[in-house]
């Protein structure tokens, strides 16, 4: 089945957290009506109600169901950015809270190491690309992960991108659209309060589509409101995979390095491996 290399991406993050061992087009639930604006200021709204970060960590749980499996995957993890720099997904055994494995990834190279078994895999983006023909894009996911607004392979929003969203709006919700290059649609879903509350990607619906949606709004520690629940979902035909996350207290700015060091007796592990797993789901 042919499928469009943008969702090789989330294919690929869905893959990896597979190898370590949910929401459709959502209506908003609330009854209160948008407020006026025009279409630049809503941007503007939903763009100043985005969290501003430098740095961004939480603890989590994270789990995943592939297919139509009734019991999903479920462990611990850390979630850690720098921005514009690395996103960093760290994941533990339940209970005891070590390491089984790390993500790394930036906008040049994805590193992933595998602790249980001792192997790892470091590949520059290039190489992603030319070996797996998937267009990575590090920073629509440090959007995604970050409920932000976003244009596809651009690292910020300015005043002048206003003009390639379309806008709709009803009673109750915004909807903010554009499309790529490469006929990929981006679908943005924002309520009265002005944040995102579904993002929906995908370039034909009956190939793929990957829905991202955010609830249960809490506080930060910089006093602004960040989703403290998050689900994935990608459909393929006659397939589903679903990611939850759902988020402790989010730290924002807070002073950490992120270690990617590899260590010197683990053994390499081809991508391919992970594809093969990809393709299987």
């Amino acid at each position: 089945m042919k499928r469009c290399k943008k969702f090789g991406y989330f294919l690929l993050f869905a893959g990896i957290i597979l190898f370590f061992n949910g929401c459709k087009t959502s209506r908003s639930t609330t009854s209160i009506a948008l407020s006026k604006m025009g279409k630049e200021e809503r941007i503007e709204s939903i763009q100043y109600q985005s969290i501003p970060f430098n740095t961004l960590s939480s603890s989590l749980r994270f789990s995943i169901k592939p297919g139509m499996k009734k019991n999903a995957t479920t462990v611990n993890a850390q979630l850690r950015i720098i921005k514009d720099q690395i996103i960093q997904l760290s994941l533990r055994i339940p209970f005891l809270g070590t390491e089984v494995a790390r993500i790394s990834i930036t906008p040049e190279q994805v590193i992933i190491i595998d602790r249980f078994n001792k192997r790892y895999v470091s590949e520059s983006m290039q190489t992603l690309k030319e070996r797996t023909s998937f267009d990575f894009d590090f920073y629509s996911l440090q959007a995604l992960f970050t409920n932000q607004l976003f244009i596809a392979g651009k690292s910020s929003i300015s005043l002048n991108d206003y003009n390639s969203f379309n806008w709709d709006e009803d009673k109750f919700l915004v909807k903010l659209n554009n499309t790529d290059n490469q006929g990929i649609h981006y679908n943005f879903v924002s309520d009265f309060t002005n944040r995102i509350i579904q993002t929906e990607m995908y370039k034909n619906k009956e190939d793929a589509n990957v829905n991202w949606s955010y609830k249960d709004f809490g506080l930060a520690s910089n006093n602004r409101l960040f989703p403290m629940k998050m689900t994935m979902e990608l459909t393929v035909p006659n397939d589903l995979v679903t990611m939850n996350l759902t988020f402790n207290a989010v730290d924002i700015d807070a002073d950490f390095k992120l270690d990617t060091t590899i260590p010197d007796s683990y053994q390499p592990m081809e991508i391919e491996q992970i594809i093969k797993l990809i393709h299987s789901i």
